[in-house]
């Protein structure tokens, strides 16, 4: 079973989103501590890696 290649760009939206909505609201609001902290940085770090590995892909069926 493959995914489409919009659904999985859209996960990586989806946790760029909540890793930056995450770390936002623990600096700011509730104060989770460090462990959420590190969980929502690598929620971010996911995501931008997904997105580029898909930007990628794309380029490379477009061979460019």
């Amino acid at each position: 079973m493959t995914k489409s290649p919009e659904a999985i760009r859209a996960s990586a939206f989806v946790l760029i989103a909540v890793g930056t909505v995450g770390l936002l609201a623990n600096e700011f609001v509730f104060h989770w501590g460090g462990t959420a902290t590190l969980w929502f940085a690598v929620s971010n770090a996911v995501g931008l890696v997904v997105l580029g590995l898909v930007y990628l892909n794309k380029r490379k069926r477009q061979g460019i």
